[in-house]
Parts: structure tokens; C-alpha cells; sequence
């Protein structure tokens, strides 16, 4: 039992990593993209479109 805990566990922790580490690498995406605005109004251009669901 303890096993299949431990494998359950492990398992669990790496698909949490994963997740943080897309996240991570989205968010530094998007402030990458929003970061080439020229003014304030492509900034909200920008943000407007990135903040869209793909």
C-alpha cells in the first residue's frame, strides 16, 4: 500500500511541476510580447489580445 502511495505521490508532484513550469514559461511570454509595446494604447492592444484564450 505504502508503494502505490509513493507512486501516486510522485506522480502527483511531477504533473504539479509541470504545471508551474508552463505557467512560468506563458507568463514570461506574455511579458515579453507586452514588453514590444511602442504606447500606452498598443500596450492595451496588446494586452487586450494576449489575455485571449487560444
Amino acid at each position: 500500500m505504502n508503494i502505490l502511495f509513493s507512486l501516486w505521490f510522485s506522480a502527483r508532484s511531477l504533473v504539479r511541476a509541470w504545471a508551474r513550469l508552463v505557467d512560468r514559461h506563458e507568463q514570461r511570454d506574455l511579458e515579453s510580447y507586452l514588453s514590444q509595446s511602442q504606447s500606452l494604447a498598443d500596450l492595451e492592444y496588446r494586452e487586450r489580445h494576449g489575455m485571449q484564450p487560444h
